[in-house]
């Protein structure tokens, strides 16, 4: 799946498609939230959720910068 491909998805398949075919990379603290990040293919699709409730605040996909550049240079 390329990122073209899961950006057309609607946002329930595109959390199943990151549950299904990511991998998962890393995961950080970020200002009090935990944040997952996951390869998928050929981009990444970083998940922010509150872990003591378990609630899914949103994702971000990207292939390079700034997004990734947290999980590389720390």
């Amino acid at each position: 799946m390329k990122l073209y491909d899961f950006l057309i998805l609607t946002e329930q398949q595109q959390y199943q498609a990151v549950w299904d075919e990511g991998t998962h990379v890393d995961t950080l603290a970020c200002d009090g939230v935990t944040c997952l990040l996951y390869a998928v293919n050929d981009f990444f699709v970083e998940v922010r959720y509150i872990q003591e409730d378990n609630t899914i605040l949103g994702k971000t996909e990207f292939k390079q910068g700034e997004h990734l550049d947290k999980y590389l240079f720390r």
